[in-house]
């Protein structure tokens, strides 16, 4: 039986629908397999992995690249699609995933074949080395993605208009919430949960420092987003909802990219990894759930649908991709690597969080009144009329001039 849930146009805008779809699951499973592998065998450099791994990684992102691109059409239909009528948990099933995932491993060869046939040893160093200045740009796209996500997230929760409250009993509530949170993420992550009162000097000064840091950073941005929140005509409610969870983000960010700072207690890599693959996975479907929502609304096929699936895996090994090269060129100190990652990520947030909230809140009626008015620009209903109507009144003109 044909799975035709995520082509609905009713319901592509179900990223849960989207993501748990049986029929692009081995795509997902294969992310996951693959990244976590090559992140590994590139860090301890098995069989040479450390050069080989970036080409590969750009190898599957392009595969995943070309099969976003081609998913709305009959043929991508399939060679990609899984059609099952049957739970996931089946023989039958997982040989039908991993037959799916075969042509994008095959593409996925043959450019990782053209790769080492064209460049020498040398330039696929480069290439590790240009994956992991792209390391950057991730995370310029990784805050991005994560407003997105909050922007869609406020247009769904936007109602009436109503007043922003910015007071400082509102200020002072977000600021005692926000602590309350991180509490026992700090205890957890900064202190191992451990009693900090047997934590040395540095570390509770590390940590206070932090905390004092976040209180500042709430009040700051507080003044910086409050003329956007208090805009007339707005859903101001939603408004501060979306700033907050901004703020919340962009201070979970800082808050990994301060634990690997020297002083904090040391953390394994596989808990680190565990970490960067829970937000990158998120990030993923975020990315799914923003291209969705924007491709239904423009009627984009490639982004609509399961095609938005392919892009999130594309960006996933690109992303993973970048985070193993730098932990490659680091020595296999992923610590090193994310944290820089992790601050341009929040900095991105904060900065963007005006532009950010500008999109929300917005009443129905003005939205109306805008697509009401656009196709009275569109120049092609209006020249001839508004030439008769101006040749006619200057002609009234002469005549009430000549008399």
């Amino acid at each position: 039986m044909e799975n035709e849930s995520p082509d609905d146009p009713r319901k592509s805008e179900n990223v849960l629908t989207i993501i748990s779809d049986p029929s692009t699951l081995p795509h997902i499973a294969l992310l996951v397999i693959v990244s976590g592998s090559l992140y590994y065998a590139m860090a301890i450099d098995v069989f040479g992995s450390e050069r080989q791994g970036s080409a590969m990684f750009v190898s599957l992102s392009l595969s995943y690249f070309f099969a976003a691109l081609i998913r709305p059409t009959r043929l991508g239909k399939l060679l990609l699609t899984v059609e099952t009528d049957v739970g996931v948990l089946n023989r039958n099933y997982l040989a039908k995933g991993a037959i799916k995932t075969l042509p994008v491993i095959a593409l996925a060869s043959i450019i990782w074949y053209g790769l080492n046939a064209i460049l020498t040893d040398e330039n696929l160093d480069d290439l590790k080395i240009i994956l992991a200045i792209m390391f950057i740009a991730m995370s310029l796209f990784q805050g991005l993605t994560l407003n997105l996500g909050w922007i869609e997230y406020g247009k769904k929760i936007q109602r009436r208009t109503r007043g922003s409250k910015s007071g400082v009993y509102s200020s002072v509530f977000r600021t005692v919430i926000s602590l309350l949170l991180f509490t026992p993420l700090v205890w957890w992550f900064g202190y191992g949960a451990v009693n900090p009162l047997n934590a040395d000097f540095s570390t509770n000064l590390v940590w206070f420092v932090f905390f004092l840091t976040i209180v500042l950073l709430g009040v700051l941005m507080e003044r910086y987003t409050k003329s956007s929140r208090e805009e007339l005509g707005v859903d101001g409610v939603a408004r501060d909802r979306v700033f907050f969870l901004i703020y919340l983000t962009s201070c979970w960010h800082i808050l990994s990219s301060w634990r690997r700072v020297p002083f904090t207690v040391d953390q394994s890599s596989f808990d680190l990894f565990l970490e960067e693959s829970i937000l990158m996975s998120v990030t993923v479907i975020i990315a799914v759930w923003s291209l969705t929502k924007k491709g239904h609304k423009k009627g984009w096929k490639i982004f609509q649908g399961q095609s938005a699936i392919y892009w999130g895996v594309c960006f996933g090994l690109a992303y993973c991709g970048s985070v193993s090269s730098l932990t490659a060129l680091s020595e296999g100190s992923l610590m090193t690597t994310t944290a820089i990652g992790h601050a341009i990520s929040a900095t991105v947030m904060l900065a963007m969080c005006p532009i950010a909230l500008s999109k929300v809140g917005i009443s129905e009626e003005l939205e109306e009144q805008l697509e009401i008015t656009e196709p009275s620009l569109n120049p092609e209903i209006v020249p001839r009329y508004q030439d008769a109507v101006v040749q006619e009144s200057d002609d009234d003109d002469i005549v009430e001039i000549v008399s």
